[in-house]
Order: structure tokens, then sequence, then C-alpha cells
């Protein structure tokens, strides 16, 4: 006798699993290996004070903030589950682990790591693989609209970076982008422009709360630019 395959709830289900797994058991370990970040020898006083007031990565590694993170991914994954097709979540799965995890480290320290960084483009491209493979829409125009949307969004934030020579967003940000213009990319060129702008206007609006606040210091954008493609994942889902 043949077995049902499972329906859609089931498998929507276990991914949401997967994630909050992936997350739950990686995340202390990623948090333990990260190298601290080491200030240029020339840094003057104010640098050099900047990286010692960093709060350690291995500090982030206890029950509170991983939970925070266990929960973010998981809720990344209900999002995705609920507004995109089967075919992208491959793409979506790697962006609610790896992408919410360097949100949830900008969050709390304001830097982003680049060992987890370029780990995070290896698996999304071969996420991208996965999604293009199983996709039933045109192979060719979806592959151009992930890849197009990461090298579009790090190019652009690469150019904004050097315009305002690094004092609107960080390089970790710039690093950041190819991840975040990739999987809004799955949702085609309609859906990385919003993705992009709905993460700025977040990011925007957070920025005016910190001065309303009088909150001084660097400002963690990457929550907002991860927050982007989901934002954009709801509204079209919606609308």
């Amino acid at each position: 006798m043949l077995l049902a395959s499972p329906g859609p709830t089931v498998i929507a289900a276990a991914v949401i699993l997967l994630a909050a797994l992936a997350t739950g058991v990686g995340a202390p370990v990623v948090l333990r290996r990260l190298p601290e970040p080491v200030p240029p020898p020339d840094a003057d006083a104010r640098v050099q004070q900047e990286y010692a007031a960093k709060p350690g990565y291995r500090s982030l590694a206890r029950p509170r903030f991983i939970g925070c993170c266990v929960a973010m991914s998981a809720l990344a994954m209900i999002i995705c589950t609920t507004a995109r097709p089967p075919a992208d979540w491959a793409c979506w799965l790697v962006f609610g682990t790896v992408g919410v995890l360097l949100a949830a480290i900008d969050a709390a320290t304001s830097w982003l790591p680049s060992r987890l960084i370029y780990p995070g483009w290896l698996a999304m491209a071969l996420a991208t693989v996965v999604t293009v493979a199983l996709t039933d829409r045109p192979r060719i125009d979806l592959f151009i609209t992930i890849v197009g949307g990461a090298v579009l969004a790090g190019l652009g934030y690469l150019l904004l970076w050097l315009v305002t020579a690094g004092r609107s967003v960080a390089f970790g940000d710039v690093r950041l982008m190819p991840l975040v213009g990739a999987v809004a990319g799955t949702m085609g060129w309609p859906g990385l422009y919003w993705s992009v702008l709905l993460g700025s206007v977040i990011g925007a609006v957070i920025g005016i709360g910190r001065l309303i606040a009088r909150r001084r210091g660097p400002f963690p954008y990457a929550p907002a630019l991860v927050a982007g493609p989901y934002a954009t994942a709801l509204l079209t889902a919606l609308f």
C-alpha cells in the first residue's frame, strides 16, 4: 500500500520547525566561534573605544537571545510559507535563519560579522539552484531576478556607502544586501523594489524614534533591511 504524500500544511510546518531547530542549534555554535573584530592599527582613541565597547559575540550565546532568534526564525518562515509558493522556500529558509541571526546580532552589537555573511552568500547560491529547479515559473526569468536582485542591491548600497563615505550605512550593511536582494528577487523586480524601499522606510522610522528618544551611538540598520522582504511578502499576499 502506497503512503499518501504529506499535504502542504504538513510540509510548511516541517519547514518552520526546521528553521527554528537550525537556529536554536546552530546559533550558539556560530556565536561562540565568531572572531571578534580588531581595530585597525592606526585607529584613534574614539574608534578603539567603539571596538572595546562592543558586546562579545560569545556573550550573546545565552538562552534569552537564542530564544528570541528561534522565535523570529519561526515567525519569518510562517510569513514565508503563508505568502510565498513552496518553490521559493529554499531561499527564504536561508534568509530566515542566516538573515534573521545577522539582524539579531546587529541589533545587539551594531556589528555584522563577515564570517557569517559570506557563508550566507554560499547558502543562498545553493538555495537559488533549488528554487529555480523546483519552480513552475519561467526558470531563466526567476534566476535573473534572484541573481540580479543580489547584484543590484549590493552594488546600490556599495554606491551609497562610497558617496556618503560610510556615514549613512556601514560596510556590513553593504555585505548584507546581496542576501536581501536575492530573497527579494524571488518576488520579481517589483518585489525587489518594494523590499529595499520598505526596509529603508522601516529603518528611517526607527532612526527617527532614536532621535526623539535622544539615543546616540551606532545605529543597527540590518533589522530594518531584513524586515523589508517580509513586509513586501505580506503586503503582496494581502493586496
